[in-house]
């Protein structure tokens, strides 16, 4: 996904609601399709595919339009959709616009044995290059001025921002408050804002934060992981996962 012009955070959010709502739409037209739908079988879904109002699978790229405010390099295979005056995005039909889907940060995992965290991955359907796993620097636990921070980083948070930027990840799940505040450059109670959607970008990286209870907390506090495991079902909602 590229922005160009006024990146403004209330049309990113539309947009990805528009986006959730389409990749919907086309696992229902594809059921359709292929004759997996059951509602299709009936007579009143019979009238529904044959109106105006059925949306017709195509497979073939969408005609590119050219932004009127700066040059663009678009992927081939890729469709263009205007979001308001201000912005054009450029979705990649092929993936390369985000490069995964998931990036977890904050992990304080030792790659022994398994772990809390790496269930839930795979309960969440992840696999192969769909996710990524960032380990928590202790020098961001260090961090004073979280504002500043994000204007001139530190060494680990300049880390941490280069990562998010090479893997352009779809979401950001941050594990715990102390790599939730990096992001988002203030402190807030990680009781009060986890399972929530921030729209963040970094350059030209824009994704989705999402907090949630660091794995080591739920290992001491086991009642949270049903809370964890609801916040990561959104995360999978956002990725077309359910």
């Amino acid at each position: 996904m590229v922005f160009t012009h006024g990146r403004q955070n209330e049309s990113l959010r539309i947009y990805l609601l528009m986006e959730q709502q389409f990749k919907k739409l086309l696992q229902k037209t594809k059921a359709q399709k292929e004759q997996k739908d059951p509602l299709f079988k009936s007579f009143e879904g019979a009238l529904f595919q044959n109106s105006a109002w059925f949306f017709q699978f195509q497979d073939n790229a969408i005609p590119l339009i050219e932004s009127a405010h700066s040059p663009m390099i678009i992927a081939p295979n890729s469709k263009v959709v205007k979001v308001l005056d201000e912005v054009v995005i450029v979705i990649a039909k092929t993936g390369l616009t985000f490069l995964s889907e998931v990036l977890f940060v904050g992990d304080t995992f030792a790659d022994e044995g398994d772990d809390l965290l790496g269930k839930m991955i795979a309960a969440m359907k992840l696999s192969g290059i769909e996710f990524h796993r960032y380990p928590m620097e202790e020098e961001l636990d260090n961090v004073v001025d979280l504002a500043k921070n994000l204007e001139e980083p530190t060494s680990a948070t300049q880390k941490l921002f280069e990562i998010i930027a090479e893997k352009r990840p779809k979401v950001v799940v941050s594990l715990g408050a102390t790599v939730t505040n990096i992001l988002l450059g203030k402190r807030e109670k990680l009781s009060t804002i986890h399972g929530q959607f921030f729209e963040k970008r970094i350059g030209e990286c824009v994704y989705s934060l999402m907090p949630i209870f660091h794995p080591d907390f739920l290992i001491i506090n086991p009642n949270m992981k049903r809370t964890a495991w609801t916040d990561l079902q959104k995360v999978m909602e956002r990725i077309g996962k359910i």
